[in-house]
């Protein structure tokens, strides 16, 4: 009709920074992460926000990196057809998943050898190191190789047989036979960022046989002689690294702090206990267990360092959809107790502990985590949220593995899914924890 007026539409992409600022400052993370999906202007104004020292970001429970229901296929600048796997997330306190939050898509044509403060180390076919922060998009190339290094008799080390046309590579379905276990050493946890000229990266590998660390700046890896094998675990710990043996739970302690993470740390500690592998016959024994293996972690609780023996039972059976659609004997396995114990480092003992009070535990793959029950919604506490880290069973199979996840209540004993994977006998890529982090 005439002389009608019809009123502009809003034009979103010219909302003030400051407008934007203040919506943002009363979202949750994953809100924040799809508010800077919508433009260019929204996403520069996000990052600039969560760059700032204004940002807080409030505790949050760790996401689970999940497989996606299904692989995307995409042309590379050759033309040929390539496999995406989408990163996709589930959030154990909205129980779905999350498809939408991460900015980037990863090609998975290696492995992610581990999880530390929101970055995921992938390891590529060619034994090289990277990390991805799947929320920012942002990808560092860790320097330095250890192809270049040698073992302690000045052999060098025979990297190539990890690689994807290697005799290892192919017997294990991947490179975690090279490097299993990967994690930031950073010199002020408290600021978040990485700082390429302080911070840098431990490392087991060679089957777990080995532990290695290097500084970004440095672009060389230096052997931390340890004196036992195999290891399955490492973290960082007020200024120390300490390593956890598989089987027999000792464990191992180095000072950065008078070098303040130069290449010269001193072995100061090495615990050795038998009353993780006692404790741990004595379970099988008692509920007849056939055959079980032992896995160890070490986590920062409440500013103490624990100690975390996980069991594992492991059976035969018979699946289905073998090869040519005959039946197939596989390995099954399943996790069916945890210990706890605290590492008193003055005593150089261990003392088992009946509870975790209000802190939740989550285990696997990625860099130990413990967190207050209040900052984790969706989780009970004195409980331990656990994923797959066997990987000898889950690289071994193509039809199985990756599936042994969920969390283990201290006063109950007893294991609960909170991920169904019936539906699935193989997790891939293996699910992860991951601390969401903007930076």
């Amino acid at each position: 009709m005439a002389g009608i007026k019809r009123k502009r539409e809003a034009d979103w992409c010219e909302v003030g920074s400051d407008i934007l600022e203040s919506i943002m400052r009363r979202l949750c993370f994953v809100d924040i992460l799809r508010m800077k999906r919508a433009c260019r202007w929204w996403f520069s104004v996000g990052e600039s926000y969560t760059s700032s020292p204004s940002y807080r970001p409030c505790f949050q429970t760790p996401w689970l990196l999940i497989p996606p229901p299904e692989e995307e296929e995409e042309d590379d600048d050759k033309g040929e057809h390539k496999s995406i796997i989408s990163l996709c997330f589930f959030n154990l306190d909205e129980k779905k998943p999350y498809r939408d939050v991460c900015l980037c898509r990863e090609v998975y044509e290696g492995r992610c050898v581990g999880s530390s403060h929101g970055w995921l180390f992938l390891l590529d076919k060619t034994a090289n190191l990277s990390l991805l922060n799947p929320f920012s998009g942002a990808r560092i190339q860790v320097e330095g190789s250890l192809k270049e290094g040698r073992s302690e008799e000045g052999e060098l080390f025979d990297v190539d047989s990890y690689t994807a046309d290697g005799a290892k590579y192919k017997k294990y379905k991947g490179g975690r036979a090279f490097i299993s276990k990967a994690i930031l050493m950073m010199s002020d946890i408290c600021k978040k960022k990485i700082n390429k000229d302080k911070d840098g990266v431990v490392l087991i590998y060679r089957g777990g046989e080995k532990l290695a660390f290097g500084m970004f700046n440095d672009g060389r890896f230096m052997d931390l002689h340890g004196a036992h094998e195999s290891y399955n675990d490492v973290i960082c710990y007020d200024n120390l690294v300490c390593a956890i043996s598989q089987f027999y739970g000792f464990v191992e302690v180095w000072d950065f702090s008078t070098t303040g993470f130069s290449p010269s740390p001193t072995k100061v500690m090495d615990i050795r206990s038998c009353l993780p592998l006692k404790k741990a016959i004595e379970f099988q024994k008692s509920t007849r267990q056939v055959c079980c293996s032992y896995h160890s972690y070490l986590v920062e609780s409440c500013g103490e360092l624990l100690s975390i023996v996980r069991i594992v039972s492991e059976f035969m059976d018979v699946h289905e959809n073998g090869k040519d659609n005959q039946p197939k004997k596989i390995r099954l396995y399943k996790t069916v107790m945890f210990y706890v114990y605290r590492v008193d480092l003055h005593h150089k003992i261990l003392v088992e502990m009946e509870s975790l009070g209000d802190q939740v535990l989550f285990l696997g793959g990625n860099n130990s985590i413990s967190l207050r029950v209040q900052d984790c919604p969706g989780c009970i506490k004195d409980s331990i949220y656990f994923t797959d880290s066997y990987w000898e069973r889950a690289d071994e199979d193509d039809s199985y593995g990756g599936h042994d996840m969920g969390y283990y209540n201290l006063k109950d004993k007893c294991v609960k899914p909170f991920y169904d994977t019936l539906h699935r006998y193989k997790m891939k890529p293996t699910p992860f924890w991951v601390l969401p982090n903007p930076w």
